[in-house]
């Protein structure tokens, strides 16, 4: 079945997250990994989405933590193989200032439940700037949530969003730092 939006092919997106799969194995020990992961997401196999910025809710410490961000207009969105290229992907991540802005907060986390997360959502969306914002948020281990707050294609399908929204738990098995 193929997503007239972005011309990818099922079988194609399948084999792209069975590699991003392989390359979260290979690559367990990169401080960063979620940095990849994202930008792989984003940038990758149809997904190709304006702005990204994941965060993790912590209710035990009470605590809202920026892990990492994406940007197609920065200069770490224009690298296509950044798991050949890591070092200058980390480079160009640490001069971010999208992603400098996501690392940077940590503040009073949210309540599971509409409005608490719409509400923390709008909030940071404002300050990251991202238009129309779309989120998902998700179970993460030891009680945690994912917050994924995104800026979509205009014309997106419902069948790339929820390809999206699957794809997230890649992030999961990234380290939290």
């Amino acid at each position: 079945m193929e997503n007239k939006n972005c011309h990818v092919s099922q079988g194609a997106l399948l084999q792209h997250l069975g590699n991003l799969r392989k390359m979260i194995i290979h690559n367990h020990e990169l401080d960063n990994l979620s940095d990849f992961v994202l930008h792989d997401l984003c940038a990758g196999a149809c997904f190709h989405v304006g702005k990204a910025a994941y965060f993790v809710n912590n209710p035990d410490f009470r605590i809202l933590h920026g892990i990492t961000g994406y940007h197609k207009q920065e200069p770490h969105a224009q690298l296509h193989d950044v798991w050949n290229n890591q070092k200058q992907f980390i480079a160009s991540m640490k001069d971010s200032n999208f992603n400098q802005k996501i690392r940077s907060h940590r503040h009073e986390n949210f309540e599971r439940g509409q409005s608490s997360e719409k509400y923390m959502v709008q909030k940071l969306a404002d300050k990251l700037e991202i238009e129309n914002p779309a989120y998902h948020v998700w179970n993460l281990k030891h009680d945690n949530h994912g917050l994924l707050i995104y800026e979509p294609l205009k014309h997106q399908s419902h069948q790339a969003s929820q390809d999206i929204l699957d794809s997230l738990y890649y992030l999961s098995f990234c380290p939290i730092y």
